[in-house]
């Protein structure tokens, strides 16, 4: 699966499938040109087109037919999924909405922690700071540690569910 998955067009076309269980090879190649082009679909060129698609159907979705995780009907063009969706998603690792959220707001626990960290040892450099009967390394081992507490939690919380779930 790892191996399958190794290619970004591969992963490309299962997530499109995913959300599409049934798409035709030319509206399926038309995506991921776009995709890969960073450019609508109303704007590819012939050659983007044909170079996706001749990769998708001499390649990638013979290779995943292959190991079972997408039927190609040569007569419709029509790419179907037949991998179970959630196993996929697993492996894909595709995000909700929700989730990407959750990630943003620990960038501000962070920087929250740097923030302030950084100013109460300018203020003990400074002799401001109430702390200044406190040692700058031991700040600096203060800081060090609430940022390694901050990282543990952060790891947990974003990517706790995938580890308990590596079991599965």
């Amino acid at each position: 699966m790892f191996d399958l998955l190794g290619n970004s067009r591969r992963r490309r076309v299962l997530r499109h499938l995913l959300d599409d269980r049934h798409i035709t090879l030319t509206d399926l190649s038309a995506r991921i040109a776009a995709w890969e082009n960073d450019t609508p679909i109303t704007d590819l060129t012939s050659r983007q087109r044909k170079q996706v698609y001749s990769s998708l159907y001499q390649t990638h979705i013979p290779r995943l037919s292959e190991h079972g995780l997408v039927e190609y009907d040569s007569e419709d063009r029509l790419v179907t999924l037949t991998a179970d969706p959630e196993r996929l998603r697993r492996f894909l690792e595709v995000e909700s909405p929700e989730r990407g959220r959750f990630s943003h707001q620990w960038s501000r626990y962070f920087l929250w922690t740097a923030v302030v960290g950084s100013a109460v040892i300018a203020g003990n450099w400074l002799g401001t700071a109430p702390t200044t009967h406190v040692t700058t390394e031991s700040l600096y081992g203060l800081l060090t540690v609430a940022f390694m507490m901050l990282s543990i939690s952060f790891v947990m919380a974003v990517e706790g569910p995938k580890l308990l779930r590596f079991g599965d």
